[in-house]
């Protein structure tokens, strides 16, 4: 399908959106329809239909239609996966680039932050200092999860999911290989991040943040 008509269907469903007569969640007009609009065949449509897909900008419901979904993380989420496949980004580098996020979002979560997230990162912390590796990793997930949700910003925590994957395959690698000493000082770390955000210390949590990533880093480099 030549890229001109590929954008032809992108610009309608776009225009579509700008004049409200689809939103988040809604259903598309048929193929056909579209198909008379844009003067196209119903097949270049569907083709393009479904890159739209893969893309995660809508979904295809087996009998019912499309409709729109905006989950563009999911593209982001895999080129960075076939880019860490194919040796063009490391974990060291995905690792700064959470670092940068994630530094921000705690500064966002320190002010946004409700009781009821405060109790549930606080059971999460609790857990962490007493479970096996296994665990110790999904409550690292979890934790960071929690915080990350709690920045109520969306660009960041769609940014942050598209890199979860990579990044919490790294802290597996990371636990399964380190002396308990480093898996004690990681956990140090989020209960400085936890504390720091009861205390609305922005200073001393942005630098536990910081150390968080130090520790992964230098486990990296230590095994080059």
């Amino acid at each position: 399908m030549e890229n001109r008509e590929y954008r032809k269907v992108i610009e309608y469903v776009k225009n579509e959106i700008k004049r409200g007569h689809i939103h988040l969640e809604d259903k598309l007009p048929a193929e056909r329809v579209m198909a008379e609009e844009l003067d196209m065949s119903r097949g270049s449509v569907r083709e393009a239909l479904r890159t739209m897909e893969n893309m995660g900008m809508l979904e295809s419901r087996q009998g019912s239609g499309n409709y729109l979904t905006g989950n563009l993380n999911k593209a982001f989420q895999e080129s960075i996966s076939m880019m860490f496949l194919l040796k063009q980004v490391s974990y060291s580098e995905v690792n700064t680039l959470r670092r940068a996020v994630e530094t921000e979002a705690y500064t966002l979560a320190i002010k946004n932050i409700s009781d009821n997230q405060i109790k549930q990162l606080k059971e999460v912390l609790e857990s962490m200092q007493t479970v096996e590796i296994d665990e110790l990793i999904l409550r690292d997930k979890e934790f960071h999860y929690q915080m990350i949700r709690a920045s109520e910003n969306h660009l960041i925590i769609s940014i942050m999911d598209a890199l979860e994957e990579i990044y919490a395959a790294s802290v597996e690698h990371m636990l399964r290989s380190v002396s308990e000493q480093t898996k004690n000082k990681l956990v140090l770390c989020h209960e400085k991040m936890l504390d720091c955000m009861i205390r609305k210390d922005e200073d001393g949590g942005r630098k536990a943040v910081n150390e968080h990533y130090d520790l992964l880093e230098s486990c990296y480099h230590r095994k080059k």
